[in-house]
């Protein structure tokens, strides 16, 4: 059986695994320190320096998306599927908001007539259905 391997070429070995499937089985969209302390719970051995690679790998192969802006911290999202986020500004927590949800996905009118629109990011702000009800 032959190594599975990123759409980048590279290996995708042992611990690339565990950080990549760590990150699918989470819907918490963790920063890169909530994310290793999630996957030393599975591997205690497993380096600082190898997570914080595996994501950048990770990120490159677009397995795995950056999330940028949405807090002081770069947070991670295997969720490939198209969606946006929604982030509370009270806990911080950041959930996934179907496409279906989140508003036009194309550019018409007002100059932007015959724009390729490749991707449509949108970020909600606010406050979750926790921190509303406070």
């Amino acid at each position: 059986m032959a190594p599975e391997t990123l759409p980048t070429g590279r290996r995708l070995t042992r611990q690339r695994r565990l950080v990549l499937d760590t990150l699918a089985a989470t819907s918490e969209h963790p920063d890169a320190e909530r994310l290793i302390a999630m996957v030393r719970g599975e591997d205690p051995s497993i380096s600082v320096a190898t997570v914080y690679n595996t994501l950048r790998l990770l990120v490159e192969a677009e397995q795995v998306q950056a999330l940028r802006g949405l807090g002081p911290k770069t947070r991670y999202d295997a969720n490939l599927h198209d969606h946006d986020h929604f982030t509370c500004r009270v806990c911080g927590r950041v959930e996934d908001i179907p496409a279906q949800h989140a508003g036009p996905r194309a550019l018409q009118g007002d100059g932007f007539d015959g724009y390729l629109v490749d991707e449509i990011r949108v970020h909600a702000l606010g406050r979750c259905a926790d921190c509303a009800g406070r």
